[in-house]
């Protein structure tokens, strides 16, 4: 009787562990995971940060990239302005252009842009459904 008994734990406790495994690998494939491209899809071009930082306009949006990787976006046609706008966090690495827009939660939203032009007074930036983004540094 104790022996049926042993068995009978050992089938189901072994029967919980295959379904757990089973579960978390199925449970795994069906997270999100931002998809970082490898470095060779992004042009070797190496984009001087420095030239980044300040205000930048595209019509009634505007971003502020400050040095240390914070910044700020806001849409005056929202009549939301400088004051009121939505944190984010940057990073830039070769022409990988990432904005990480900081939820209320605090959560990260990642976005990811291929940068293609940088100078001192024009931002160039697409994403990959081929939108392009287009500001002008704005001179304080």
């Amino acid at each position: 009787m104790k022996r049926i008994f042993l068995l009978i734990i050992l089938i189901l406790t072994t029967l919980i562990l295959l379904f757990g495994i089973a579960y978390y690998f199925y449970y795994r494939s069906n997270v999100y995971e931002l998809e970082y491209l490898e470095p060779p899809v992004y042009e070797k071009a190496d984009y001087d940060t420095d030239l980044l930082i300040g205000k930048w306009q595209q019509g009634s949006l505007f971003y502020r990239f400050d040095i240390d990787g914070d910044g700020a976006t806001w849409d005056t046609s929202d009549d939301i302005f400088e004051e009121e706008a939505s944190p984010l966090k940057w990073d830039l690495k070769k022409s990988q252009f990432i904005h990480y827009h900081v939820m209320h939660n605090g959560v990260l939203v990642p976005k990811v842009y291929k940068l293609t032009e940088l100078d001192l007074n024009r931002l160039v930036y697409h994403d990959d459904y081929g939108k392009e983004y287009v500001f002008i540094k704005v001179l304080e």
